[in-house]
């Protein structure tokens, strides 16, 4: 009996062992370059301005877990300044207005890769939860804060109190949420230690503006802006 058992027990390390060898926890630091945009802009009552392509940055601390090959979980505690910048020519005064809105992100998300020894290409997919640190804006006409009261057809309309303050968190929505996607490789430099190269995509799934915040455009449309970036993250990992 003891010598079946043993037997038994020996196939069953045997069996087991290899996929519990595929099995891993990683963690790693990552940064890198952003492109961010705002679909939809909240102009506080004057006609929407010309986008301006805004680059930015992100960063974060991430863990991840292996099950195997070619399946696994990664998850980050990042930081991301988001926003918008646009630029303009109303009443032959040059406007300018450059949004940042500062953000804690936490993703949680399938990882899938394929590949050899040294270099593997992964694809991430999932939710990532995104909470409003801080919103701050530089909203200018001729080189001065854009005033509160708008001059509009020859007429003093679109009265908004405190439309060029630098401080707007109160107007943004405090949360967000993402879908997202990552194309990219790990590269090892050594057995425990490898590089990963990625582009992630994401877009923002609810109305950034605040409830208060809401505000039609000179034709009384309200449209809803969402965040929506692409960004280059390069990092640094190891795999226990």
């Amino acid at each position: 009996m003891k010598k079946t058992f043993y037997i038994f027990t020996v196939i069953l390390l045997i069996t087991i062992a290899p996929a519990m060898a595929q099995k891993h926890f990683y963690v790693g630091v990552a940064g890198g370059p952003s492109t961010t945009w705002i679909t939809n802009q909240q102009a506080y009552g004057i006609p929407p301005m010309d986008y301006s392509f805004n680059t930015s940055y992100g960063m974060n601390l991430s863990i991840g877990y292996d099950f195997n090959k070619t399946v696994g979980l990664k998850t980050e505690l990042g930081y991301a300044v988001l926003g918008q910048k646009y630029k303009d020519n109303i009443h032959d005064s040059a406007v300018s207005r450059l949004i940042k809105l500062n953000y804690l992100s936490v993703p949680i998300l399938l990882k899938v890769r394929a590949g050899g020894e040294i270099a593997q290409f992964y694809l991430l997919v999932g939710p990532q939860f995104n909470f409003l640190m801080s919103a701050k804006q530089d909203y200018t006409i001729g080189g001065k804060p854009f005033p509160d009261t708008y001059i509009f057809n020859g007429t003093d309309t679109n009265y908004v109190a405190g439309r060029a303050k630098s401080d707007i968190k109160e107007r943004f929505a405090s949360m967000d949420i993402f879908a997202r996607l990552d194309l990219g490789a790990d590269i090892y430099v050594i057995k425990s230690l490898f590089i990963n190269v990625g582009i992630t995509f994401a877009y923002g799934l609810f109305d950034i503006n605040a409830t208060d915040w809401r505000m039609v455009d000179n034709n009384g449309n309200y449209s809803a802006s969402h965040n929506v970036y692409g960004h280059l993250n390069i990092g640094l990992n190891y795999r226990f």
